[in-house]
């Protein structure tokens, strides 16, 4: 599956890329989790390029990268030095990055949403990858929060035909890291959410994700177990279904 690459920086010329990357079969957009230069990503000049993913159904990928992987250097700042791990101490994710590694595409899709990007365009698919999902069922619950103490008082969102956690259902698949319970996020939210990634060949990945996953999942309905390994990711790339062999 060819995976094109575009910066959201000059709106004009991501588009044109985005076009190009349609007309020469790629099948996914990997958008950078961050701001667009001074712009958000919920601007109206980039409604062109969501508005024509939607109608060629091709999603919007994020993945780890696309949002600065380290914390800033003063939160290292601690008097006791740099510990050595397994990578020899240098510049890598480190326990305490890994656990604020969800901040920078939850407030992208925050503000998506909030900004009713998801509303107006409301089959464009997205896929959320190598940033874990241990922190989607909360976010669903904070924005469904937020959206019924806001709308209120803000008419956009109180023009939202769907709540929040009903967009993020319907358009979003998230990828957990091995480590996650899968059930427990499950149980949390629900069976549509999460689609399997092995990670592989990279450390994290583990090296049997496959089991990993199943010994986390023994209690889960099938029904949910097929969602998990093939049925949200096809929900979310309808254009990568291939026939079956005879």
């Amino acid at each position: 599956m060819g995976v094109a690459a575009i910066p959201l920086e000059n709106p004009e010329l991501a588009l044109q890329e985005v076009q190009w990357s349609i007309d020469n079969g790629l099948e996914a957009m990997w958008v950078p989790h961050r701001l667009a230069g001074e712009r958000s990503p919920t601007h109206i000049d980039f409604n062109p390029i969501w508005a024509l993913l939607q109608e060629a159904q091709v999603p919007v990928v994020f993945h780890v990268g696309g949002n600065p992987l380290q914390l800033k250097p003063g939160w290292s700042n601690t008097g006791r030095g740099v510990t050595k791990d397994w990578m020899g101490g240098g510049e890598n994710v480190r326990a305490r990055d890994a656990a604020v590694l969800h901040q920078g595409i939850e407030t992208f899709i925050s503000m998506m949403i909030l900004d009713g990007v998801l509303e107006d365009f409301p089959n464009l698919k997205f896929a959320s990858v190598e940033l874990g999902a241990g922190w989607v069922p909360e976010m669903l619950v904070r924005l469904d929060d937020v959206h019924k103490a806001y709308s209120r008082v803000d008419e956009r969102l109180k023009s939202f035909k769907r709540k929040p956690s009903e967009q993020v259902r319907e358009q979003f698949g998230f990828t957990p890291f091995v480590f996650e319970d899968v059930s427990r996020l499950i149980d949390q939210s629900n069976d549509d959410l999460y689609l399997f990634s092995s990670d592989y060949p990279h450390t994290e990945g583990g090296r049997d994700p496959i089991a990993r996953f199943e010994s986390c999942m023994k209690d889960v309905p099938k029904e949910s177990v097929d969602k998990f390994n093939s049925g949200n990711f096809l929900r979310v790339f309808p254009r990568a279904r291939v026939a079956a062999h005879q």
